[in-house]
Order: structure tokens, then C-alpha cells, then sequence
């Protein structure tokens, strides 16, 4: 992936995090969201990658996981090369395999459940720690934020 587009990939990962926080904090180890809300946890598909930002607890950690949706369903390897960017707050920044950040061990999975629910796991091993965790629930999409923000308008 390009310097450029490791920018951009972080600008919007850092957006989608605020815009998660604006919503609610919310675990990340739990399914208990009502049907009718917004999730914080932020999953999109788009130009062929499949992404997602997902807060860890009240703790203002965050993980994000961009990968091609060829991708989706399978565990992927972190030591090796592929067209992913993984990390997030924990690790501080966001990573791909030329930043040789991850080591052995890595792994992030990503599986679309339906249209509002995913699953996802991550155990990430660097040189001055390790962090593992996962979610599975309701996702809030693109189109539910840009429907919020419509009924919003109407209010």
C-alpha cells in the first residue's frame, strides 16, 4: 500500500473512531445493543476492502482492521504479505506487512454475519507486547449513519 494511501486509510480510520465515539461507548465484548440503535462499532465495505473500527471497552482503545474481501472468513496471517492495514490505538498506529510491525503469532479475522452483524477476532504480537480480543454483534454500516443523520435533520 502507498505512503498516500496509508494517509488517507488512517485519516479515515481516526474519522470513523471519533464518529464512533460521538455515537456511545459501548464493549466490544458483548452483543447486548438494542435493534434500533446506532452500534459503535463502525463496518464498511468499500472499493473492494472490507473495514471495520471497533472501540475496546470504556478504556477510548480502538482496533481497526481494513481487508479485501477476498479475505472475509478466513484468519490472516500478520507476518505475512498481503494487501491489509491492522492496528489501531493499542499498537499505536496502523500497520501493513512493509512495516514488518506485527510478529509471529499475528492474526486478524473478519467475517460478515448479515447486512448488521460480524464477527471479528485480532491477537496482535509486537516487540513491547501483545493484545487479543474480539467482538461479534450489531454493526453500524455507512448507509445507517447517513440515515441517522437524515432523521436527525428532519428532527
Amino acid at each position: 500500500m502507498s505512503k498516500n494511501l496509508q494517509k488517507w486509510a488512517y485519516a479515515l480510520l481516526a474519522s470513523v473512531f471519533t464518529l464512533t465515539m460521538c455515537f456511545s461507548f459501548a464493549s466490544c465484548s458483548s452483543d447486548d445493543d438494542d435493534d434500533n440503535k446506532i452500534s459503535p462499532v463502525l463496518y464498511s465495505e468499500f472499493n473492494g476492502e472490507a473495514s471495520i473500527n471497533c472501540p475496546l471497552n470504556l478504556t477510548g482503545e480502538f482496533v481497526g482492521i481494513s481487508i479485501p474481501l477476498s479475505q472475509l472468513g478466513k484468519q490472516v496471517d500478520l507476518t505475512q504479505s498481503g494487501d491489509w492495514t491492522v492496528g489501531g490505538s493499542v499498537v499505536k498506529g496502523l500497520y501493513t506487512y512493509d512495516d514488518h510491525f506485527f510478529q509471529k503469532g499475528s492474526f486478524v479475522y473478519l467475517r460478515r454475519i448479515d447486512e448488521h452483524h460480524v464477527e471479528m477476532r485480532f491477537n496482535f504480537v509486537w516487540k513491547n507486547g501483545s493484545k487479543s480480543g474480539g467482538y461479534k454483534g450489531k454493526v453500524t454500516t455507512r448507509k445507517d449513519a447517513l440515515d441517522l443523520a437524515r432523521r436527525n435533520q428532519n428532527n
